[in-house]
């Protein structure tokens, strides 16, 4: 949910920083005051393109900030925290900077970002919907989609995918082996090859250990040096660790019972063993060293085969492997062509039934769900008085995809005797907004849309079709804030806050304000919409409307 805005120096706004809470928020003004300000403004938050006008005149930058609530739960929070951003008490805050230069800064949380990265995750919070609007809800590549979010059948959803992709998988590879067309000379050059990799009987891990010893190898007198000189330094002229016995039995003559000495003899004596012992081990250690000028060229030689042979059919020791089975996979298809065809068939045919199979239960579960669907939308259309309206989820067979064997279309037909067509062929843009509303009504919460806008959606209509669509706005609003701007009154009246958006001229200035309106500030604005006067009478109506509007037996 969208809890606050700020926006500075946008178009003829100043600096504006409004609260918002759950429910519907109603904008309205003067026509012309600039209502449709703040609806560009989450745009921008939402990702959309600034422009050098966008920044208002005499300034050089421009500020758009968006604070949200995000529940756990909500697959948008799941991605964030996998992306590293940590949201203190779940607030989420986007941020956009432009400049009249042309330069723009996204930010997550105060963290800079790309704006792709800020369309994707604002896009899945807010839905902006205006009267013209051809977003996606007309389009027919999302129609199955939509219906799937309805069906609620994620995981046999996840298993069609996974099925049909292991389909495409074999069927690829047999296209790959039917494609292949083998000279005379390939299985001789194949074979080749493969006895070329299997004749060296590369080891995994003898490269690197090959390397390591050739190191040592080569650091053969460096070593054996640094040896002789720990054993001179220990066991030679200048070896002092022999003393170390002497001293030993000096304090030993005179210990007797004393118990501090009989310690410090005994440690010199332990020491003196230690020593001792690792003076052997050195020795030892160099006397088994060994340096062999013709191990040496072999170990080289080994080396240098080994990094031809990777130069050739690899980087890698598995690389290697893979160009050997992808080798000795050739060979096959070569010399039992018929077979590996037979077998490939029949991997392609089991993949494809078990796809099916699973597909086939799910066109059932869509066409079940589909009708269902069709019931709930015609009355969420009756409600707003699209009382002949139609409409018919049409379900098609479709070539095999990662969605399953269907392709779905949603069709409408608005008036009695008309044929059903194509969503976008709607005609009025009355009937359409008041579709596009009941459609959202249902779809919204599925897709885990926090907050929708609608922009002016009600032109073209009045009376009780105006009412009604006030009243749809304010029942969609008990599980997703609903924010519209309108010039009816009987829109505003059902929403639960109201701002009133209004234009003031100074000397050389124009600006945009916006203000939170009070219950009697309300009225008086219902009034000046619905008859253009504040008298008593006028302002009567306009709260027996507000209240009308509230009444639950209206719903």
């Amino acid at each position: 949910m969208l809890t606050q805005i700020y926006v500075k120096n946008f178009v003829l706004i100043d600096a504006i920083t409004l609260s918002f809470d759950a429910g519907m928020s109603a904008f309205i003004g003067e026509t012309g005051a600039g209502k449709s300000l703040l609806i560009d403004a989450l745009g921008i938050l939402k990702g959309d393109r600034v422009s050098k006008d966008m920044v208002k005149q005499q300034e050089e930058k421009a500020i758009i900030e968006g604070t949200f609530m995000l529940p756990t739960t909500h697959k948008t929070y799941q991605k964030l925290k996998e992306d590293g951003y940590d949201l203190e008490e779940d607030v989420l805050i986007i941020t956009r900077e432009f400049t009249k230069d042309g330069k723009s800064i996204s930010r997550i949380n105060h963290r800079q970002t790309t704006l792709a990265y800020i369309k994707e995750i604002v896009s899945s919070l807010i839905d902006i919907h205006s009267q013209h609007d051809t977003q996606y809800l007309l389009n027919a590549r999302y129609h199955l989609p939509l219906l799937d979010a309805y069906c609620d059948q994620a995981e046999l959803i996840n298993e069609v995918s996974s099925l049909y992709h292991a389909y495409k998988q074999a069927k690829n590879k047999l296209d790959h082996i039917l494609q292949q067309e083998y000279k005379e000379d390939d299985l001789d050059f194949f074979t080749f090859q493969l006895n070329e990799i299997d004749d060296a009987n590369i080891q995994e891990h003898e490269l690197e250990e090959l390397e390591e010893l050739h190191k040592n190898m080569l650091a053969y007198e460096k070593r054996s040096s640094r040896l002789l000189e720990a054993i001179e330094l220990l066991d030679g002229s200048q070896g002092k660790y022999a003393h170390l016995y002497n001293a030993y039995r000096e304090i030993d003559k005179i210990a007797d019972d004393d118990q501090t000495l009989i310690a410090i003899k005994e440690a010199l004596l332990d020491t003196y063993y230690v020593v001792e012992e690792k003076v052997s081990d050195i020795r030892k250690y160099l006397a088994h060293m060994e340096f062999d000028e013709k191990q040496l060229q072999v170990i080289q030689e080994r080396i240098f085969y080994i990094h031809k042979l990777y130069r050739k059919y690899g980087n890698s020791y598995e690389q290697l492997q893979c160009k050997r089975k992808e080798i000795e996979q050739k060979i096959d298809e070569i010399l039992h062509r018929s077979d590996v065809i037979a077998k490939q068939e029949k991997e392609v045919e089991k993949t494809y039934q078990l796809f099916k199979q699973k597909a086939d239960k799910l066109h059932i579960i869509r066409s079940e769900k589909a009708k269902l669907l069709e019931q709930e939308i015609v009355h969420q259309l009756q409600d707003l008085h699209l009382s002949n309206a139609q409409f018919h989820i049409q379900i098609e067979e479709s070539d095999a995809n990662k969605y399953g064997l269907d392709k779905v279309e949603f069709l409408i037909s608005m008036n009695k005797g008309e044929p059903l067509r194509s969503l976008q062929k709607v005609a009025s843009g009355g009937e359409l907004s008041r579709l596009m509303l009941g459609l959202k009504t249902i779809f919204s919460t599925l897709q885990g849309i926090q907050t929708i806008i609608f922009d002016e959606i009600d032109t073209g209509v009045s009376g009780r079709v105006a009412f009604s669509i006030g009243k749809k706005m304010q029942m969609l609003s008990a599980k997703t804030q609903v924010f519209c701007v309108t010039h009816l009154a009987q829109v505003a009246a059902c929403a639960h806050h109201h701002y009133l958006v209004k234009k003031e001229q100074k000397e050389h200035t124009t600006t945009t304000n916006i203000q939170l309106l009070d219950e009697k500030e309300l009225i008086l604005q219902l009034a000046s919409i619905a008859s253009d006067s504040h008298s008593e009478s006028a302002q009567c109506a306009a709260k027996e409307l507000y209240e009308k509007a509230h009444d639950n037996s209206f719903n």
